[in-house]
């Protein structure tokens, strides 16, 4: 799916399953919207090339985080994507991430849709996905 954010860009998501010429519910989801129609075949034929060409190995980069690495990406200005990872059950092996959201003053406006997942869109007032009756914490241990 691309969800257009103008005059910035696209954000897309891939579809669950290469092998179908179907696409996740976030791209049905859109029909929610009065007007959207269903996805044409050569709308369809577009979304495979591109999935085809983001999973091209000459197009893109892979990469495996190692204990004290650190990655910084815009989230909003690049194409990304995460794989699957096995966790250790032993609680002193677990993977630990901590994910910092930055929001600036002079941030790139986001469009009024962005504001319901992201609580506001307002350059400097806004952090990552809202999650009602969550408490943000950073465990260290």
């Amino acid at each position: 799916m691309l969800s257009w954010c103008a005059p910035l860009g696209v954000k897309a998501y891939a579809r669950e399953s290469p092998a179908q010429n179907t696409w996740p519910d976030q791209v049905e989801s859109a029909r929610r919207f009065p007007g959207v129609a269903p996805l044409t075949p050569l709308q369809i034929e577009a979304l495979n090339l591109f999935d085809e060409l983001a999973n091209d190995p000459k197009l893109n980069l892979m990469m495996e985080l190692q204990p004290g690495d650190i990655q910084l990406v815009h989230n909003h200005t690049i194409l990304h994507d995460r794989t699957a990872f096995e966790d250790y059950a032993e609680p002193e092996r677990k993977r630990h991430l901590l994910r910092l959201w930055l929001a600036p003053p002079n941030a790139r406006p986001l469009p009024e849709v962005y504001a319901e997942r992201f609580g506001s869109i307002t350059p400097g007032d806004r952090g990552g996905v809202v999650v009602p009756g969550s408490r943000q914490t950073i465990p260290f241990d």
